[in-house]
């Protein structure tokens, strides 16, 4: 196959993992949330929360296994992985302590 198909395979990949992850979080976290308090809202910063999470995974695990093979696939550095999952993790945990606050 030339580049241009394993590109094209590629992102093509790589917008079906964004999907099922998002929709599996997403999902996830409107169960929850519904469970907890009894009533729904749109999470919106939790939705950044994913696509946070998302890029962290796809840059560190996602994109070695895929058919785009490059010399500049780097995985993020330590120090960026942890800030990224933590600023994560605080936006899809913010609209579970907004209830809280009332």
């Amino acid at each position: 196959m030339g580049k241009l198909t394993t590109f094209v395979l590629e992102m093509l990949r790589m917008c079906l993992l964004l999907v099922l992850t998002i929709g599996l979080l997403g999902g996830l976290e409107y169960a929850v949330f519904k469970l907890l308090y009894g009533w729904t809202i749109y999470p919106g910063s939790a939705a950044v929360g994913n696509i946070i999470l998302f890029f962290v995974l796809y840059r560190n695990y996602w994109q070695f296994r895929g058919w785009f093979k490059s010399d500049k696939n780097q995985r993020l550095g330590q120090h960026i992985t942890r800030s990224l999952v933590s600023l994560s993790l605080l936006l899809i945990l913010l609209p579970f302590a907004v209830p809280l606050l009332n």
